[in-house]
């Protein structure tokens, strides 16, 4: 009985640990795509419109 549940407890570990894993890597992804464009907001702004970047 302890056994199943010793290896029932290190599944959920696992799959807790996988699952939150994904979460934040998406996340992760999503701040850098918001930086990029902030980034490339910001530099725009420097320069009249139509010229170097077109944001």
């Amino acid at each position: 009985m302890n056994l199943e549940a010793g290896f029932r407890f290190i599944i959920f570990l696992a799959l807790f640990g996988f699952t939150n894993y994904l979460i934040m890597l998406k996340r992760y992804e999503n701040d850098l795509k918001k930086r990029k464009m902030i980034q490339k907001n910001r530099i725009a702004v420097l320069y009249p419109k139509g010229t170097f970047i077109n944001a």
